[in-house]
This record gives structure tokens, sequence and C-alpha cells, in this order.
């Protein structure tokens, strides 16, 4: 009889990963619709370690890549090196590491949930684990990230190895090397992991220190070392300048101006450096008004629910928030049943809970008022909640009515907000968001190739979303001559990214209308928002609209 329950969680486990890998899979390579300029650079980086062994900027095999002048660390390149030499350099290589580990990552929470909650439901006698794996299959929010190349997603996965084998170590201890070692390339993989894994890693020691501390100390301090080994270059970085836009996106870079706070306390007739200013007005109350303002942001209905990132629209579905609408009245159901339980592993409900409560922390210490991105890691603690208030529903609908009323239930709570999620995701998304995708970029470096020689000179707009390596990804251009002529130049802001301005006969720079008339037979592209003067004598190549068949995301001209 045991042999039989545990081969029916077996293969039900089985269908959701299957589940799973389609939702993450299907269509990989054209939604979301075009790539962005991070994961070209990603890509094309990993095209030219194959080629060379060196990065676009002729670094060999760097653990720290510069991309646009910002640093990312390196091992999403290094995940990405087989299946470009596979497959090629395209979207679905590209994006192909984070597909699959969003895929592992549902089945390491199935692990993880076993490990925490030795719980068993239902007359099938499922493991709880099981039902946690099948809302982590069908999370919006999981379901998001791993389409596209997103490094926070790997560290995410990165992060449940972590946990699970730290689970594993409380029990045999050797299992805390690999434990340590996933959590330090959480480092290596996404800027943001000094944070989001900091907090999990203090959160275990806490919870667990006197276990910690019954350790075998040869693999304790074996793992600390390997751990302080892989993370070193990350914090060598730290003082040699490459954290990322760390001044670019945290809060605390954008203190009020001080004529605004002035002419604000010229109403009270109160001054800067008075009591009363540091009492009611100071930038610490300030920021600290922003950081609980973004913290509870990350908690409301509008982005769990409804909106999701709003202040991002590429970070989510249009009209769907993070989770699923039925989310709504689970959660709070989860909430109460691990609140009041009695059976439950006390050590593993705070966990859950002290999680939550820090997760979100990356995201609310930077300028967003939300952040779906630095918040994923919250994604987790609340898909577990969700899952025991499914769990508490489907044991009192088992109780008090019968099957197909369960069903009926289950089929509002689940199938039908899925289903809007699954229509305003794999439909709405390549049409509505194909902008905030980049789109276009991939249709004018297919037009320019052809023809890129019969032009001395080509403009292309330049723009944040850096054209150059558009070029480079989609023309596989040769990194060993690229190489040869990588210059980048820094933006207007010391802190802001740099931009390439040329490559071969292609010119990347704003558009002066004044200059270019004059420049008889210039190929020249300009983005769908700048106008083209009524006066300009020129043909049209090549319009390119979005996805959404009506807005111009490229015209394509040439200068008479």
């Amino acid at each position: 009889m045991l042999i039989k329950k545990l081969f029916k969680n077996y293969w039900i486990l089985i269908f959701i990963l299957l589940v799973a890998g389609i939702l993450r899979l299907w269509k990989l390579g054209s939604i979301p619709p075009g790539l962005t300029q991070d994961e070209a650079a990603l890509g094309y980086n990993a095209y030219s370690i194959i080629k060379t062994g060196r990065d676009e900027y002729g670094k060999f095999l760097p653990v720290i890549f510069k991309s646009f002048g910002d640093y990312k660390p390196g091992l999403y390149v290094y995940l990405d090196v087989p299946f470009v030499a596979v497959l090629g350099l395209n979207e679905v290589s590209t994006r192909l590491p984070s597909a699959l580990a969003g895929v592992l990552s549902v089945y390491l929470l199935y692990l993880i949930c076993n490990k925490l909650f030795v719980k068993k439901f239902g007359s099938w006698n499922l493991e709880f684990g099981i039902c946690a794996a099948f809302v982590a299959a069908v999370n919006p929010w999981l379901i998001f990230f791993s389409r596209g190349a997103w490094e926070a997603n790997v560290s995410l996965t990165l992060t449940l190895a972590g946990i699970y084998f730290f689970l594993k170590s409380r029990h045999t201890t050797y299992y805390i090397l690999h434990s340590i070692f996933f959590f330090a390339l959480t480092l290596l993989t996404y800027q943001g992991a000094k944070l989001s894994t900091a907090i999990v890693v203090v959160i275990l020691t806490i919870i667990y220190w006197k276990e910690i501390f019954r350790f075998n100390k040869k693999f304790l301090f074996g793992g600390i070392g390997l751990g302080i080994i892989i993370s070193a270059p990350i914090v060598i970085s730290l003082f040699t300048g490459q954290i990322g836009r760390l001044d670019v996106f945290s809060i605390f870079s954008y203190p009020r101006p001080t004529d605004y706070i002035q002419t604000f306390l010229n109403e009270g007739s109160e001054k800067i450096g008075s009591f009363d200013y540091f009492l009611f007005h100071s930038e610490t109350l300030n920021f600290a008004r922003g950081i609980l303002g973004r913290y509870f942001n990350h908690f409301s209905a509008k982005f769990l629910f409804f909106e999701g990132d709003y202040q991002n629209p590429q970070h989510s579905a249009p009209y769907q928030g993070m989770l699923l609408l039925g989310d709504i009245l689970l959660l709070p159901l989860g909430l109460i049943a691990l609140a009041r339980s009695k059976t439950l592993n006390r050590k593993s409900v705070v966990f859950v809970f002290l999680w939550l409560i820090f997760s979100p922390l990356p995201a609310v210490l930077s300028r967003d008022q939300v952040q779906s991105v630095r918040a994923l890691n919250m994604s987790v603690p609340l898909i577990i909640i969700a899952s025991f208030g499914l769990v508490e529903l489907a044991g009192f609908l088992n109780r008090k009515l019968n099957g197909k009323l369960m069903a009926l239930v289950v089929l509002i709570l689940y199938i039908l907000p899925f289903n809007y999620f699954a229509d305003a995701y794999y439909i709405h998304v390549p049409a509505h968001n194909s902008q905030y995708w980049n789109y276009g970029y991939k249709k004018v470096v297919e037009e320019i190739t052809p023809i890129e020689k019969d032009y001395k000179n080509i403009i292309v707009e330049q723009s944040f979303a850096q054209p150059y390596i558009y070029f480079l990804y989609y023309q596989k251009y040769d990194p060993t001559n690229y190489q040869k002529q990588a210059v980048l130049v820094q933006g207007p802001n010391v802190s802001d990214v740099g931009v390439v301005g040329n490559l071969d006969n292609l010119t990347f720079s704003t558009i002066d209308w004044s200059q270019i008339r004059s420049q008889h037979g210039t190929l020249v592209v300009v983005d769908g928002i700048t106008t083209i003067p009524a006066d300009l004598s020129y043909t049209t190549i090549k319009k390119i609209n979005y996805l959404n068949g009506r807005d111009l995301a490229f015209d394509i001209i040439r200068i008479k």
C-alpha cells in the first residue's frame, strides 16, 4: 500500500514538472517578443567566450563581465555557453538556462517543502510538497522570469538548492558543503544576491544555530572556506568599483533638492537645521517614509493580484498581478493555518514567516516604488503559504461538499485565474508589450545586413536600448574583430551606463537632421517617436511596426 501511494506521488510530480516545462519552454524564442539589451549582451558574451575565450572587451574568462559600463557577475554567461555552442546564438539558446532553472526551482520547492513540513493530505495521502510544486508550476511570477534571460531567476534556483542541502545537512553534515557552494554561486550570478542570499543565510543561521553548532567542524569550516573562495571575486569587486549601478538604483541616491525642502519649510516658517526640521522634515525621516512605503507596496493587492509591477511594464503581464487572483483567498487561509497549527515544525513555520518579512528588502531599498525582479525571492514564501491555504480549503470542502462542488471551487480558484494569466501573457504580452522588449531591432538588423556594404555610412539612432549589441548579436559578429574596436564611451552621468558609437560603417548617435540632410546616400534608422522633417528629401526603405499593428517601431530611410 505504501509503495502504491509513493508511486502515485511520483507520477503526479512528473506531471507537474511537465506542465512547468511546457509553460516555461513553449514559444520561448518569441514570447517575450524581443530580447532586452541585457539578454543580448549575455548571449553575445557567451558566443564570444566560445569563439575566443574572452568577453566582448577582450578580457580572458572574466568572472565579472563589463556590460554597457555596468558590471555583471558572469555565471549566467558560462551557463549559456553549452546552449549557444549547440543551438547557435539565438533567443532560445540565450534564455534556456533561465527556463530550465525555472523548472528545476519547482522540483527544489517540492523537496524543500517535504523537508520543512512532513505533512500528508487528502484521501490520496499526497505529500505537501506536491501541492507546493503545483502552485509554483503555475505561478505567474516564476513563469514570467523563467522565460527571459534573468540572472535573478537562476539566482533564486541556486538559493533553493542552498536551502535544500542545508536542511539535509541537519542530519548529514557533509551536505553543508553543497549548501554553501550553491549559496556562494548566487553571488556569481546576480548583483542583488549579495543582499537576498544574505537574508536567507542569516535567517537559517538564527533559527538553526544550535544544530549548526553541533555540525562536524571539518565539513562546516571546509564549507565556509569554499564559500569564501567562490565569492572572493565578488567581495573584491566591492572595493574596485565593480558593484553594478548601485548608486543609480539605490533609494539613498535620490535626496530631495535643497530648494524643494526650503520651499516646503517656508510654509511653516521653518529652516533647515532647526529643531522642527530634524523632528518632522529631515532626510532621515524622508528616507524612512520612502522605504516603508515601498515595503508595503510589495504586499499590496495592486502589486500581488491586480497590476503586478506597475512601475516596470517589462516585468509583468498587462493587467495581471504577480500571483493568481485565486491566491487572494488562499494566502490568508494559509497564514491562519500556519499560525494556528500545533503539528507543524515551529522552526519551519518561523523560517517561512521571516523569509516573507525580509525578502522584499532588496527591492525596498531601490528607487522604484515596486520592483518584481529584486523582490523575486519573495515569491517562494508566498507560494508556500498559498499552498497551505489550498490544502486547508481542499480539506474543508472534502468534509463539507461532494466531489463535484469541490471541483467547481478549484476551477474558480485556479483554472479560471490561470487562464486569465495565460491569455494576458502568451497572447497579449507580444502585442501589448512589444515596445518594452525592444522589439524591432532584430528586424532592423535583418533589413540592414544584406545591404550594409552598399553604404559608406549608416546612422542608427542611439538609445538606452544599446543598438550596437543587437548588430553584434543578430549578425553573429566575429568577436575577434569586435574586440579590436570595442570602445565604450561613458554616459552623461558618471554613474550611468556607457554607449558604443561605432561598429564598422555603422554610427550610433543622436539624430541631428541639420547635419544628416546634407549626407546624401546615407542610410538612417530612427525610432517611431522621432519626427522626420517634412522638408527632408529621402526614400523610405522600410517601416517596422510593433506587434500591436498600430505603433511605429522604426523607420529606415535613405537620404537623397
